[in-house]
Parts: C-alpha cells; sequence; structure tokens
C-alpha cells in the first residue's frame, strides 16, 4: 500500500513500527544463545525471562503503534470478509484436532489415532478402506520408529 492508494496510512508511523517490530523478533531469538544458569543461581527465574518479556512488550506496543499508522476503514479490510458461509466439516475438523491431543494421554496416543484418523478421513469423504488401513498403519509405524525407537521418547 502506497499513500497515493491510502491517504489515511501514516507511512513513516507504519516504516518504524515495523523495524521496531523486526529488531524485537530478532533480539527475541539472540536469547535462545543465552546459557542456562543452575536453579540455584537463578533464584526462580532464568537471565532469558526479562530480556524475552521487554522484547515481547516492545512487539506488542510496535504491532499497536502499526495499526494505529495504518488506520484502515472498515471498507479497507471488506476483502476479508468471506463471501460464504465456513462449512460444518471446517469446524468438525477443527474440533477433531482439538480432541486428539486431549485424549492421546487418557486413552494413549496408538489407540487416540486408531479413533481419529479413521474418523477423520470418514468425515473428509474418504471410503477407501485398504488404502485407509495401509496409510493409518504406515503413519503409526512412522511415528513409533521416528519417536519411539529413534528419539526414543515415551509416548502417552
Amino acid at each position: 500500500m502506497s499513500d497515493s492508494s491510502h491517504p489515511n496510512i501514516k507511512r513513516t508511523q507504519l516504516i518504524e513500527a515495523l523495524a521496531v517490530m523486526a529488531f524485537a523478533a530478532a533480539m527475541y531469538t539472540v536469547t535462545f544463545t543465552f546459557e542456562k544458569v543452575p536453579p540455584f543461581l537463578a533464584q526462580g527465574i532464568q537471565p532469558t525471562i526479562f530480556p524475552r518479556a521487554i522484547l515481547i512488550l516492545m512487539f506488542i506496543l510496535a504491532m499497536i503503534q502499526a495499526i494505529k499508522a495504518a488506520r484502515l476503514t472498515p471498507q479497507d479490510l471488506s476483502f476479508l470478509k468471506p463471501n460464504k458461509p465456513i462449512p460444518k466439516i471446517v469446524y468438525l475438523t477443527a474440533l477433531m484436532l482439538i480432541l486428539l491431543p486431549v485424549l492421546m494421554p487418557i486413552i494413549g496416543t496408538f489407540p487416540a489415532f486408531a479413533v481419529f484418523l479413521p474418523a477423520l478421513s470418514f468425515l473428509w469423504g474418504e471410503r477407501r478402506w485398504t488404502l485407509m488401513v495401509l496409510s493409518f498403519a504406515g503413519f503409526t509405524a512412522f511415528v513409533y520408529v521416528l519417536f519411539r525407537l529413534i528419539m526414543n521418547v515415551p509416548l502417552p
């Protein structure tokens, strides 16, 4: 967007805000290079907590400045409004994706996969059961080999 197409935009403030957001994001990634301090020296918090909190605050304030600088009207954002309603299958899929990690600690990873994968495939309209069984078995085996055997991570 340029000043000629949207006269409401304060270009200088927007550029400043985007620069601060980029700086805060870059410095936030730098905090991952800090060494951990032993718990008895950290006195409850690690040295990364305060800088990260300040950088998050900087990012949020710069984002507010960017939004104010853009001064977009509802008409400018009308292209974001969906032309037709969201299909029910989207909500059902989202619900299933939320329920999967909830079920995993309760009934276990592989039984949750055994329930989730066929239910999701059936919801999406897949009816080739032989192909589904083979792909589910392959996916489950891949997860087991990768996490349990290679990375030695216990699954719930």
